[in-house]
C-alpha cells in the first residue's frame, strides 16, 4: 500500500510592519493585536485536527502565530508530554521569510521603486545584503528534503494509508518559492499563477504522496549538496513522490 501524508502551511499572522507597509525580512516583528486575533481564530477553525509534527520559523511572529493555533488544539493539549516528541514544536531557519538587506524597515514602495529601477520583477530583484531567490528556494528545498526523508523513514512502520498530518507555520515569499519548488519537482499543479499572493494567516494544504517502497522499511537519503540550485535541482530528491494541491492560501 502507498503512504502519503497531509501537509498544512500558514502564512504568520499579521504585524505592524504588514499593516503599515514596511519590508520585514528577517527583522523580527511581533505580532499585533489583529495578528494575535487571526491566529486565535485559525487555531479555533483547525482545533480538532490532530496533527503529527508542528514546524514554524524562528522569527517572532511566525512563532507566535504557531504557538496561538496550538493554544487552541485539543489534540496539541492532550500530547503536551515532554517525551511525546513529535508533537514539540520544531523551530526552523531554514523557513524564514527572505532577507532583504539594506531594505528592511523601509516602505515596500521603496523596495518595488529599487526593482523597477534595474528592470527586475521583486523576485529576481536582491538588495543589498539581501538574499538571491536562489538562496531562499535552496532553504526551502532542504527544510522541505529533509522533513520528506523524515516522514518517509517514519512511515515504514505505519499501518495507515496516511502516516502523518504535519503544520508548518512560515512567510508569503518562502511559501511562494515552496509552491514553485512543489510544482517543478514533483508535478504540483495550481489553479492561480505563482508567485502567489499569501494573506496573513491563510492556509494551503498539501497531500504528499509518498513511493510504494517506503513499505519495506528501507531508508533513501535525501541529497543536499553546496552547489548552485540549478545544479542539485538535476536531480530528484525522492523517485516517485509527487503532491497534489488542495486548498491555496484559504482564508478561513
Amino acid at each position: 500500500m502507498s503512504k502519503k501524508f497531509q501537509l498544512t502551511v500558514v502564512r504568520h499572522g499579521e504585524t505592524n510592519y504588514n499593516f503599515q507597509r514596511i519590508v520585514q525580512g528577517h527583522t523580527d516583528v511581533p505580532l499585533n493585536e489583529n495578528g494575535q486575533m487571526q491566529a486565535i481564530k485559525l487555531g479555533k477553525c483547525l482545533s480538532q485536527e490532530k496533527f503529527s509534527h508542528w514546524f514554524t520559523s524562528d522569527l517572532r511572529r511566525a512563532s507566535e502565530t504557531c504557538r496561538l493555533i496550538k493554544s487552541q488544539n485539543k489534540f496539541a493539549q492532550l500530547n503536551s508530554e515532554p517525551e511525546d516528541v513529535k508533537c514539540q514544536t520544531k523551530f526552523d531557519n531554514r523557513i524564514r521569510e527572505r532577507s532583504f538587506g539594506v531594505l528592511e524597515g523601509k516602505p515596500s514602495s521603496e523596495l518595488h521603486e529599487a526593482a523597477k529601477h534595474a528592470c527586475l520583477s521583486l523576485r529576481e530583484f536582491t538588495a543589498e545584503g539581501g538574499e538571491t531567490e536562489m538562496q531562499i528556494r535552496k532553504r526551502a528545498e532542504e527544510f522541505y528534503g529533509i522533513l520528506f526523508t523524515q516522514i518517509y523513514d517514519e512511515c515504514s512502520n505505519s499501518d495507515s494509508e496516511f502516516c502523518a498530518n504535519v503544520f508548518v507555520v512560515s512567510h508569503g515569499g518562502i511559501i511562494n518559492s515552496t509552491c514553485l519548488l512543489f510544482n517543478s519537482k514533483f508535478g504540483c499543479q495550481f489553479e492561480e499563477n505563482l508567485p502567489y499572493y499569501f494573506h496573513n494567516c491563510s492556509t494551503s494544504c498539501f497531500i504528499v504522496n509518498l513511493p510504494p517502497s517506503c513499505d519495506d522499511g528501507s531508508s533513501i537519503q535525501f541529497e543536499v549538496d553546496s552547489k548552485d540550485l540549478d545544479e542539485s535541482f538535476t536531480h530528484n530528491w525522492l523517485d516517485g513522490v509527487t503532491i497534489k494541491c488542495t486548498k491555496l492560501g484559504y482564508e478561513h
